[in-house]
């Protein structure tokens, strides 16, 4: 049978015939390979197999398949109740060397996913690294449960045909990167829980991939890096997630150096850096930034300094099209509540804005005044019912000539929010939507609704819509 042959591998690939065979008028069966590949790319290749018992024409379909998902937590149903983890360990290594050993080793291979162990003195993972390499892979996506340091081999590093890198590990773990210059034609780069020691050695790895186009970095660890150095001309997409990590510190302790010139995507999440520099940037499309704070308390000095680095962020971002901000948790930003006419620099640029509100109004008021062709704004207003709120007195530009649609997200209808609701609508020059999503299990909405009716609207064409909110809304999902 062939659980038998996958739990016991056999190096002949050859499958028991089976007496389910339908063909006739089996349309899909007949569809040329390439497609027939394509459309099964996201299965993994166990259930391929398991397809070779539904018609004859794809009894060995697998042999030629160039997109390989393997997943040690997924060959075998309830392994764990049947084997120990060592046990498990060594038949997927058989399961998986099977797979390779029968296949067409002239095919090239389009995606190669693995996720499985790897254990300190075992090259096993390596030997399938190799094979891969010279199976001219495209997309390398490797999921690891590992407690030994990873070295990316020479064979992979010189892999001319790699495009695609995703490197993920359970644990943080250490990665040697290579000394020597290579991945010639890689485009996208990803790294999730990585411990990196040595910022000279990143710098010169990420400067030396000369196609890089999209880095993104994932709770990873930067190890005593005075700075955070990613100077890369090619790259147009850059991530840098610490937020859900909570045992790391992210760039606490670090400065981040950007000067990506190509740069259109920039996405924070996190921790604020020690500093920040971003140089010789070109104006973004596309700007996500959401910072939070471990600090228990911090002093006056603090204060000062997280403001002037808040600052200096987003003054280096202010040329985007496009940003979604949050100041999370932090509770000093009250400082940068300046007067909006003050504000040191303008988005000048910005269509859509997306914002978390948090207690503090001016924050608001700071960016629209600031952002004079704003067309779209969202807001996330959360808890803003703690002090009451002073509205401006005058209409912004962007709310006389360009803003023309509004969200408000997780609206209880408390006085600030109805506050800032009068305030649009009546300054909305152009505005022609305004959304409003009211909090979860809301009581009171059509009492809310009478008195926002009777509010003065700029223009009576303002179309008003409210929706109950039938589970919770995240900021990132805005």
């Amino acid at each position: 049978m062939l659980m038998d042959i996958l739990e016991t591998p056999n190096p002949n690939p050859k499958i028991p015939k089976t007496t389910n065979v339908c063909e006739v008028g089996d349309r899909f069966s007949n569809l040329p390979e390439p497609i027939i590949h394509k459309i099964f790319s996201s299965l993994e290749t166990i259930d391929i197999i398991r397809l070779s018992a539904v018609s004859r024409r794809w009894r060995y379909l697998w042999l030629s398949m160039p997109y390989l998902n393997l997943d040690i937590d997924t060959v075998w149903s309830d392994a764990e109740a049947k084997w120990s983890i060592n046990t498990i360990i060594d038949k997927f290594k058989d399961f998986v060397n099977w797979v390779l050993m029968s296949q067409d080793v002239s095919i090239n291979l389009k995606t190669f996913r693995l996720w499985c162990y790897h254990r300190g003195g075992d090259h096993t993972l390596y030997r399938w690294i190799n094979i891969v390499a010279r199976r001219n892979v495209e997309e390398l996506d490797l999921n690891m449960y590992s407690l030994a340091p990873f070295e990316l081999p020479h064979c992979l590093v010189t892999c001319e045909s790699l495009l695609v890198l995703k490197l993920n590990f359970d644990f943080h773990c250490a990665v040697k990167l290579p000394t020597f210059v290579g991945f010639s034609r890689l485009n996208a780069l990803e790294f999730v829980r990585i411990d990196f020691s040595d910022s000279n050695l990143f710098r010169n790895f990420i400067s030396s991939c000369p196609l890089l186009e999209n880095l993104s970095m994932e709770a990873c660890i930067f190890r005593d890096f005075g700075i955070l150095d990613i100077s890369r001309a090619s790259l147009k997409s850059l991530t840098i997630n610490n937020g859900a990590e909570r045992n790391c510190d992210g760039l606490e302790n670090c400065e981040l150096k950007v000067a990506c010139p190509n740069l259109a995507t920039f996405i924070f999440i996190g921790p604020s850096a020690a500093d920040y520099l971003l140089e010789g940037l070109n104006p973004l499309k596309n700007v996500y930034i959401y910072l939070d704070s471990k600090f228990e308390a911090i002093d006056t000095m603090e204060y000062y300094e997280s403001n002037y680095k808040i600052l200096k962020l987003l003054e280096g971002v202010c040329k985007t099209e496009v940003l979604r901000l949050s100041y999370g948790d932090l509770e000093f930003t009250d400082e940068l509540a300046m007067p909006a006419k003050w504000f040191p620099f303008s988005f000048y640029n910005l269509k859509a804005l997306t914002m978390m509100v948090g207690a503090i109004e001016k924050h608001i008021f700071s960016l629209l005044c600031n952002a004079p062709n704003l067309e779209t704004l969202k807001m996330y207003l959360g808890e803003c019912d703690y002090d009451e709120w002073e509205m401006p007195d005058e209409a912004f530009s962007c709310l006389k000539f360009t803003l023309k649609t509004v969200e408000l997200f997780e609206v209880a209808g408390c006085q600030n929010e109805l506050e800032l609701v009068r305030y649009l609508l009546k300054y909305g020059g152009v505005l022609q939507k305004m959304n409003i999503h009211w909090v979860k299990s809301l009581e009171n909405a059509e009492e809310i609704i009478s008195k926002i009716t009777l509010f003065p609207r700029s223009s009576s064409a303002i179309e008003l819509t409210y929706a109950e909110l039938l589970s919770d809304v995240y900021f990132y999902q805005l």
